[in-house]
């Protein structure tokens, strides 16, 4: 029973020392950059030293690697798509097949993207690209666990309710996607266009109308 309790317990230090870690080194990565920020100026904030962060992470690819991925979900350190019934806890749109849940999706989806944080580490990883060409790979892949993954699984979850058996989920979210951000992501990220609620509501009112047409013109 020892054993096991300090087994507990070390895990309990580890996970702290992981998020105090990524927390510190959010603020930096956002502030200075990526290759802006080092490893000693994370340490010093983290409160540990360098050596720890390199006993947790292999590199500080991998540690903006596990940044993105806290900030393209919803539980930090947590990389891990949640059960189709979890979603269905947290967002109520989740539950319904319909052309208001799907318009509710995407308003979710926007909130997100378009949010600070998330301009912010598209920023980062712009602005360090042609010096870390893995940071745009990191990026994307990190994105798809996070929102691009939660509309994935609803439109599958739509397409199961309504029996709509030829339907491909991944290639209807890209499209989504696609309608989601064309005329308004590129326009808020260069400051051309204020991020509110009422645009957004605009925005995806059209084209979740766009994307229902398109799930229901082939049924089978």
């Amino acid at each position: 029973m020892k054993t096991a309790a300090k087994r507990t317990s070390k895990a309990i230090m580890v996970a702290e020392k992981d998020r105090a870690i990524v927390l510190s080194a959010r603020e930096h990565f956002l502030r200075d950059g990526f290759a802006g920020t080092s490893m000693d100026a994370i340490a010093k904030s983290a409160g540990v030293s360098v050596k720890t962060i390199y006993g947790h992470f292999a590199n500080k690819e991998e540690l903006f690697s596990k940044v993105m991925v806290a900030a393209c979900t919803d539980h930090l350190l947590s990389s891990e798509l949640p059960s189709d019934s979890v979603l269905a806890e947290q967002f109520a749109w989740f539950r319904e097949a319909t052309q208001r849940g799907l318009m509710e999706a995407g308003r979710e989806y926007l909130r997100h993207l378009l949010s600070e944080e998330q301009l912010a580490l598209y920023r980062v990883v712009t602005r360090d690209a042609d010096r870390f060409p893995d940071l745009g790979k990191h990026y994307h892949k990190n994105i798809a666990r996070g929102r691009t993954g939660i509309l994935v699984t609803y439109l599958r979850s739509v397409a199961r309710k309504k029996s709509w058996a030829r339907r491909d989920a991944t290639q209807d979210a890209a499209l989504y996607e696609a309608l989601l951000r064309a005329g308004i992501y590129e326009e808020v990220l260069h400051g051309l266009v204020a991020a509110n609620s009422e645009t957004i509501k605009m925005h995806v009112r059209s084209a979740s109308k766009t994307m229902w047409k398109v799930l229901t013109s082939n049924r089978e």
